[in-house]
């Protein structure tokens, strides 16, 4: 199985933090390839350069690259797969991840409750 990292997922597995829980470690040890997007990396951006979060992107894109996570690129294919998707869920971060497995064959890791209601591709922990 290959996995597509959600952004919270990302951070969570740069910072060894406690909320990645024994079920979400084995899966991404037990993952062919561990992904993470270039969208999550413009998220944190924006969290950060409005002070939500102290982790700068560039210090984790060289951490998660260093941890041999591959970043996933975007494309417009993804883009407008994530416009198309059910209005379940209003996270445009969170739809085009969800795109972006989808249209490569990727597993979403996520512990959002509202992103695993779309089912195809998540695999909620």
């Amino acid at each position: 199985m290959n996995l597509l990292l959600d952004t919270h997922c990302l951070i969570w597995v740069l910072l060894d933090h406690v909320r990645l829980n024994a079920a979400a470690k084995r899966y991404i040890q037990e993952a062919e390839t561990v992904w993470f997007s270039e969208a999550s990396i413009w998220e944190i951006g924006l969290k950060w350069r409005k002070g939500k979060i102290s982790l700068a992107p560039r210090l984790v894109f060289e951490q998660a690259t260093r941890d041999r996570i591959k970043p996933l690129h975007l494309t417009v294919s993804s883009m407008m797969a994530s416009c198309e998707l059910k209005n379940i869920h209003s996270d445009p971060f969170d739809r085009l991840l969800l795109a972006q497995a989808q249209e490569n064959d990727l597993r979403l890791l996520t512990a959002d409750a509202m992103l695993a209601k779309y089912e195809s591709a998540v695999l909620r922990f």
